[in-house]
């Protein structure tokens, strides 16, 4: 729950001590209400662009974050690191275990020197920060919220991702002269409500409300199923999670899981159709496991929704028995002849059409590959009169071997690509390789029904 106060206050750190101010009167303070562990981590910039006063303003607006979280070893912890050319650790997630000792931490941190390398942050604080050692903990929400006032030095792209998939949800606050673009290629999500821009310092307070209430949403989210140790966001071991309230998140038996149970996690997922279910494809767990026996029509939007055998109960899973599930990537081709040609679309949330002003065919590739439909056979840009919502996909991201979901940014654009992929079909059992039964291929190789085709559709 987020209890909004309309009393217009600012704290400004004197010494160690809080005290009110008026200077920001259009600023309120919206206090997050949980009972949900959160790991938090800032990332702040102190490079050498970022003056005294505007560092001095940061480290206020850092104490009114903290001011408005529940701080403890049971409900959120706050850890920090500071960056520039090189990034170093303020304090560790279990450092601090009380929001006094917090703030006084905040007023004594000083400002150093250098270049902005938030690649290279992002890559410690993943490496050095979100620990179990230093106080990471398994059952709770892993944030990080990243505060600069440039553009980086360095590739954020892929550090950006490493974090998303190793479940931890970021947030980026820019100041003055930020590269936009690049933030918004950092943050999970939509930019809307993980992206946040000032042009001054003076001005953080204006977005403070919508911030803390969008952070503490995360840590609140009732998601209930997640993938993890896999290759994307759409593929891993299956985890529950059976309690809410401690964020417990367990495994499941492969016994007590079926094709509709699938189809309704990647569902749920926002993923494409189960490709692959199989126990023991993302590593072993140790059992016991915490489960239900899911008995899913497979229409239903999210696995709790479904009909279960009863109340949770303690099993243990033969080895290689914990299921593993494969989902196809939420892309597709639409306004074609056929699902391998059209126009190019990602879902993330909502469908929307692909930036492509910078592909090649070779962009265009991972699309006919991701879709079972062989190699592109031609790739064209149509330019539309009006901008409109598109999602921006770096070539260099997928080449990297992330999947197109995982390399969506936020834009517009009146540029999309229709791409014409070849056909997966074949001919089989025949005289020669242009004779015999029409065969096509979705996962599996399977004979076309063409009871009512004519010499037309054959000639294609």
């Amino acid at each position: 729950m987020i209890e909004i106060k309309t009393k217009p206050v600012v704290s400004r750190l004197v010494g160690t001590k809080l005290f009110s101010s008026i200077l920001f009167p259009s600023c309120q303070s919206a206090q997050c209400k949980t009972t949900a562990k959160a790991d938090i981590v800032l990332l702040v910039d102190d490079s050498s662009s970022i003056s005294p006063s505007t560092f001095k303003t940061i480290k206020n607006f850092l104490a009114d974050i903290v001011s408005n979280f529940d701080i403890g070893p049971d409900r959120v912890q706050i850890g920090l690191v500071q960056y520039n050319h090189y990034p170093r650790t303020g304090w560790h997630l279990n450092t601090y275990k009380t929001k006094g000792s917090l703030l006084k931490a905040i007023t004594n941190l000083e400002q150093q020197a250098g270049d902005t390398k938030i690649g290279r942050a992002l890559n410690y604080t993943l490496k050095e920060n979100f620990k179990p050692n230093v106080g990471m903990r398994a059952d709770s929400k892993n944030i990080a919220v990243l505060i600069t006032d440039g553009e980086s030095n360095d590739d954020t792209l892929l550090p950006s991702m490493k974090l998303k998939r190793a479940g931890i949800e970021i947030y980026a606050i820019g100041v003055d002269h930020v590269n936009i673009g690049q933030l918004g290629s950092i943050v999970s999500y939509t930019a809307e409500t993980h992206m946040y821009y000032v042009r001054e310092s003076s001005n953080l307070w204006d977005i403070f409300k919508n911030f803390i209430i969008n952070i503490c949403n995360s840590i609140n989210n009732l998601d209930s199923v997640r993938l993890v140790n896999g290759t994307s966001l759409c593929s891993g071991r299956l985890e529950v999670k059976t309690n809410q309230s401690t964020q417990r998140w367990s495994s499941v038996c492969e016994d007590d899981f079926d094709q509709q149970d699938a189809e309704v996690v990647c569902r749920e997922l926002g993923c494409g159709a189960p490709s692959v279910l199989q126990g023991a494809l993302y590593g072993e767990v140790e059992a016991p496991m915490r489960t239900k026996v899911f008995q899913c029509g497979g229409n239903e939007s999210a696995l709790l929704d479904c009909r279960s055998s009863g109340s949770d109960r303690n099993v243990t899973c033969a080895p290689g028995k914990a299921v593993g599930l494969n989902c196809s990537e939420p892309v597709r081709l639409v306004g074609g002849f056929s699902r391998c040609t059209g126009t190019v679309e990602v879902k993330r949330g909502d469908w929307r059409p692909v930036d492509v002003s910078d592909w090649t065919l070779k962009e265009a590739a991972v699309v006919c590959e991701e879709l079972e439909c062989g190699s592109p056979v031609s790739a064209g840009i149509r330019n539309e009169s009006l901008s409109k919502s598109a999602w921006k996909i770096s070539p260099n991201c997928i080449h990297s071997g992330y999947t197109l979901r995982e390399c969506v940014t936020s834009g517009s654009s009146s540029s999309i690509m229709k791409i014409t992929c070849l056909e997966p079909v074949r001919l089989v059992g025949g005289s020669s390789h242009c004779a015999g039964t029409l065969e096509a291929k979705r996962g599996d190789w399977r004979p076309v029904d063409v009871s009512d085709w004519t010499l037309k559709e054959a000639a294609k």
